[in-house]
């Protein structure tokens, strides 16, 4: 043997069992990694691509810019492509039709049009002033080809156009609705027909860089060369925020959110490496201090520590690669075949680098952090704990028991959980992390469900609206569409905005007025924060209000008078159909009498699984040419395959975090055992039986689980509450509530975890032979 360090792949034979505990633990937290960036890289691919498709891959779009600086722009170096882009009529106010429907018009060039959003899906762009491209919903509408000649209606007169291709720079705006017709035509073409009409006409110019990058740098100087308004420059926040370089700050916001979860996460990954190879280190404080004994200084024994962690890595890295790259795949191949939609295009079965990297790099770098304690730990036994083999025997040897708790070995039990100030900081800071995560991670869920419009009750499948929510849908509609096979259930709602009146809430001099359908009443139920809204079926004066902490001021117990009728407010719901700002929710009979209308701005359908494109027909027979028809069942479909993949993925990486948090405790409770076997030994040579050494170690598990539970559940809420008022408060205004559901969760998992960890050396326990550990001491 040259050097101490020769004794590391001996000892690691020898002891290869008692190792394979610490080798699983690194296993585990390489794998976790890998994971993690191997899955968000795949998703990141995915995303970039669909966000790509759907934003176009221009940087940054540039208003008040005249031609001829554009042309300047559009010769820098750094500049791929300049293009403009002007539109009019999105909104479907003003009368230009197609046929009997309303027409938005666009002004392009070839450039925009072509390069810098995958627009045409047919055809080609227009080569003439008389040839438009036309949103593919206007085939189904139409019922035209290309070639097609269509009449382009507007105030100052009539237009005769062909039609050169489909597409759209805005495929969700068009899809499947029918009383929009997106026409695309060529820039000149475009702003005579504004000029005829009185329209005055301002592009935004979009400009595409070689890179994100060059986009950033670039910005700065424009608006110094062009003297450019700050304001008048706005970036592709979808393409810039996949590139990391987004100026939103609610991009920052969630990157800087993501990036501290993720941190929690290797932290747990950490603490499970160094509890386990603590427990290690002191079931070989005899193997130390005979080290010791023969001459090693404790910096030896320090790097023989560290280099012992990274042998380890040699054989445990490699595992954690394959086997996080593996679940990746399985996570990746469910999110594609089973679930599609937007995950449709995620790649499945391929290898990512940053996945790789990081995995392995993480690993080395946590096994060299995790092993600094135990390493020093090991460098402090003394050659005399050769002889006794027990390093704390004389530090502890002083302190006096207080038997406060009961039963001697409930104390016990404690006493070891409590002894060693380390090995009681780590599991109980495992259990607390573990315990943040779940806190932090559920509020994804809940952002995920208020990002989705599709996950609540009353998303409807096809939707009826009066252009500029103008109330000329009638009740008996409802009755009719509701008589027709394949509808399962038909709803309405009527909506006065801006209405003038006195609440007794200082600042409130108008609302937006909402009158909810019985249906629309029911799913309310479900949804109300404060109050009771069962006073508010009816004419019954009541009402209630969608509580927003940013745009709506009112409150449970107000009144709000509306055309000398005074209501008052009784419950608050989370989530309305209309916007919350300053809303009164109500019955329609209270409706009818604070305004005397009865009509509806908004009817919704929802479709039985059953149902055909007959059923589809046959309400659209019944829809007038001034009603807009949105067909939301593929958006809809979308949004809930969006929201299976997040319950899945969290729930899976939850999953993970429970075994880590399971195992590092069943693993650290089993060392302990290890440890102590000579003094269970005498225990029950003294007289102890197996039942009380049983209750000993449970007590010693229940005092981790308890103490975690206690750290970690509070510092858990606390987080819920601040990243639920962060994401969810911040963009959608709900209110956040004590998660009570959830602690009950965790309580009961924390338990268990505590109970299956002392049942698991019980077999051991109750196998001891009491004179094998007398007589090998």
């Amino acid at each position: 043997m040259k050097n101490y360090l020769s004794l590391i792949p001996i000892s690691a034979k020898v002891r290869k069992h008692s190792h394979r505990m610490t080798v699983l633990c690194i296993i585990i937290s390489v794998l976790l990694v890998t994971t993690i960036f191997s899955i968000s890289d795949m998703m990141i691919r995915s995303e970039g691509r669909t966000l790509q498709a759907k934003h176009g891959n221009w940087h940054i779009g540039i208003e008040n810019l005249s031609e001829g600086t554009a042309e300047e722009i559009s010769r820098r170096p750094d500049v791929l492509a300049v293009g403009r882009a002007e539109k009019f009529n999105t909104d479907a106010e003003d009368p230009y039709y197609i046929g009997k429907t309303k027409a938005a018009l666009y002004g392009t060039d070839q450039n925009y049009l072509t390069e810098m959003v995958t627009a045409i899906e047919e055809g080609e762009y227009p080569q003439e002033d008389n040839e438009v491209v036309l949103s593919s919903n206007a085939k189904v509408i139409l019922n035209v080809k290309i070639g097609d000649h269509v009449e382009l209606q507007t105030p100052a007169g009539n237009k005769e156009v062909i039609i050169s291709g489909f597409g759209s720079d805005d495929k969700q705006a068009y899809d499947g609705q029918y009383f929009l017709i997106g026409v695309y035509m060529r820039y000149g073409a475009f702003a005579s027909l504004m000029e005829a009409n009185g329209v005055f006409c301002s592009p935004v110019w979009y400009v595409q860089f070689q890179s994100a990058g060059e986009a950033v740098g670039a910005i700065a100087e424009l608006s110094e060369d062009y003297r450019i308004q700050a304001d008048s420059i706005s970036e592709n926040t979808a393409l810039m925020a996949m590139a990391g370089k987004s100026s939103s700050n609610s991009v920052k916001s969630v990157y800087g959110i993501a990036g501290f979860l993720f941190v929690l996460v290797l932290i747990a990954g950490g603490l499970m490496i160094s509890g386990s190879m603590n427990s290690n280190v002191a079931q070989r404080t005899r193997f130390f201090g005979m080290m010791r004994c023969i001459g090693a200084s404790r910096s030896q024994v320090i790097r023989y520590v560290r280099l012992e962690a990274l042998n380890w890595c040699k054989k445990a890295v490699p595992i954690g690669l394959v086997a996080g790259t593996v679940i990746s795949w399985c996570i990746c191949a469910v999110l594609h075949y089973g679930i599609g939609g937007e995950f449709k295009d995620l790649p499945v079965f391929a290898f990512s680098p940053v996945g790789l990297l990081s995995g392995a790099a993480v690993g080395v770098i946590t096994v060299l952090i995790a092993a600094q304690l135990p390493a020093i730990r090991a460098a402090k036994v003394s050659p005399v704990s050769a002889i006794s083999g027990n390093m704390d025997q004389g530090r502890t040897g002083h302190r006096k028991m207080r038997l406060k708790f009961g039963k001697i070995e409930k104390a016990l039990g404690m006493h070891h959980a409590i002894g060693s100030k380390k090995a009681w900081f780590l599991m109980t800071a495992s259990f607390s992390l573990s315990i943040i995560l779940v806190f932090s991670f559920s509020v994804g869920l809940q952002f995920a469900k208020a990002l989705l419009p599709a996950m609540r009750d009353w998303q409807p499948d096809l939707l009826l609206n009066g252009y500029a929510n103008e109330r000329i849908l009638s009740p008996g509609l409802c009755d009719e569409i509701q008589a027709i096979p394949g509808v399962k259930q038909v709803y309405g709602c009527a909506y006065m905005a801006s209405v003038p009146a006195i609440s007794s809430r200082e600042g409130v001099q108008q609302v937006n007025l909402v009158s909810y359908s019985s249906f629309l009443m029911d799913c309310a139920e479900d949804v109300v924060t404060q109050g009771d809204i069962a006073g508010v079926v009816g004419d019954n004066l009541q009402v209630m209000t969608a509580v927003n902490e940013k745009e709506n001021p009112l409150r449970v117990g107000d009144t709000v008078e509306i055309n000398g009728t005074t209501v008052e407010i009784t419950g608050a719901v989370s989530e309305g159909v209309y916007p919350t700002e300053n809303s009164v929710i109500c019955s329609p009979e209270t409706y009818e009498r604070l305004t005397g209308e009865q009509n509806y701005s908004l009817i919704g359908i929802i479709l039985d699984k059953d149902a055909t494109n007959d059923t589809i027909q046959q309400i659209y027979a019944l829809v007038g040419d001034n009603v807009i028809f949105s067909d939301l069942r593929e958006s809809n479909s979308q949004d809930r395959m969006t929201y299976t993949a997040t319950v899945f993925v969290v729930y899976s990486f939850l999953l993970i975090i429970a075994i880590i948090t399971v195992f590092n405790i069943i693993n650290s409770i089993s060392m302990s055992v290890t440890a102590r076997m000579k003094q269970y030994g005498i225990m029950r040579a003294v007289g102890m039986d197996s039942r009380q050494v049983m209750r000993m170690i449970a007590s010693e598990a229940f005092t981790y689980a308890i103490s975690g539970l206690v750290i970690g559940g509070g510092l858990g809420i606390l987080l819920n509450h601040y990243l639920y008022v962060s994401l969810v408060t911040r963009y959608f205004g709900n209110v956040w509530h004590m998660p009570v559901v959830l602690c009950i969760l965790v309580l009961i998992f924390t338990l268990g975890a505590a109970v299956l960890a002392f049942c698991v050396p019980a077999k051991r326990i109750q196998n001891m032979v009491i004179t094998e550990n007398i007589q090998s001491m």
